[in-house]
């Protein structure tokens, strides 16, 4: 669309500080981990102080900050104060941040909250990636001004797909279904509750198999006492999951909260029928039976059944992975998103001289 955009993100892997891709520019601040790299914070150094001097020197007509609660995000509003620009925040949750412990869960959303009482001192323009997350913005006293959803160029990621065979690496015979899991090993992705359902399904002899994709904090608990139907194979790039998606019967998510999953759009870009819970995002891509199967929560033995019923209706969820791969490409498009972001960009700044 002819825009220069500069990302300014934390350099949380040590990567290169600064990096050019086409007209997109990509600036890493150096950051301090916290809580296993889940909530990074500014490095205040040298470095950052003439990393941020020379993006105040840069022109910049707008600013987009994604998510309330990280320093990054604060500090990338108040840079926008400092430029005289308009902010657009874009919410992408629909819960509270889960660490797995109920003491820490409670330390996490106060600061949550003191986070976002931060961030309405600047009165962004606040937008969600998901009806549901506009809901969420409402738990903090944030009236949302509309979605820019999550998108997905779908050709372009089918197209960039590994030649790995999945099926024959786990030694899943192409008639037992072969279900889906992607996403970091955290516990409001519903991994534990997934395994557990795993366990009900290996038990009744079901030809059912999961392969997991994924790293985090949970891996040394998945690992433990491994049922045969549960194929635990790591963290996957790009590549390797547009195939484990194109080769899978079902992609399964259930999750306890999400903005709107990208995993979602690329196992329907990949024409994979998703069982997902109603999180952020969902019934927007998946509006009725049609086009995938939302559970009502994600109780292990709920996750079973979903899976039994799919096993058992082969027909069903290929009608469904054909009427999904359709409906993300006419909604859920980069294009449509860009689009309409620019577009509250400039609704955000008209009065500003």
């Amino acid at each position: 669309m002819g825009c220069h955009v500069t990302v300014v993100t934390m350099n949380t892997h040590n990567a290169m500080q600064m990096e050019q891709q086409g007209n997109i520019e990509i600036v890493r601040l150096p950051c301090f981990d916290a809580l296993g790299g889940r909530y990074p914070l500014p490095k205040h150094n040298a470095l950052y102080r003439q990393m941020v001097k020379r993006l105040l020197e840069t022109r910049i007509d707008y600013v987009v900050v994604n998510t309330r609660f990280y320093p990054l995000s604060l500090e990338g509003l108040r840079f926008a104060q400092r430029r005289n620009i308009e902010p657009v925040l874009i919410e992408h949750g629909s819960a509270h941040l889960s660490m797995g412990s109920a003491a820490i869960n409670v330390a996490v959303e106060a600061v949550e909250h003191i986070m976002t009482a931060l961030d309405k001192r600047f009165d962004p323009a606040c937008y969600a990636v998901s009806k549901k997350a506009s809901g969420w913005l409402a738990h903090f006293g944030i009236k949302s001004m509309g979605e820019l959803p999550n998108a997905i160029d779908a050709d372009a990621y089918i197209g960039q797909a590994s030649q790995r065979d999945f099926r024959k690496e786990l030694g899943i015979a192409p008639d037992e279904l072969l279900i889906a899991s992607v996403g970091r090993l955290v516990p409001e992705k519903g991994v534990l509750q997934l395994k557990r359902a795993a366990a009900q399904l290996a038990h009744e002899n079901c030809d059912i198999h999961i392969a997991m994709a994924g790293a985090g904090p949970l891996e040394a608990d998945l690992a433990t006492n491994v049922t045969p139907n549960l194929h635990l194979i790591g963290k996957l790039d790009r590549q390797d999951l547009a195939a484990l998606y194109q080769q899978a019967d079902v992609y399964c998510l259930p999750s306890r909260s999400e903005g709107f999953a990208t995993t979602l759009l690329e196992s329907a870009a990949c024409g994979t029928p998703a069982i997902v819970t109603n999180v952020g995002g969902t019934d927007e891509l998946i509006p009725d039976k049609r086009f995938g199967t939302i559970i009502a929560d994600m109780e292990p033995e709920t996750i079973a059944n979903a899976l039994r019923i799919a096993s058992s209706n082969r027909q069903a969820l290929q009608a469904q992975g054909s009427a999904t791969a359709e409906r993300v490409r006419d909604i859920c498009s980069w294009q449509q998103t860009a689009k309409r972001t620019l577009e509250a960009c400039k609704r955000a700044n008209t009065s500003i001289g």
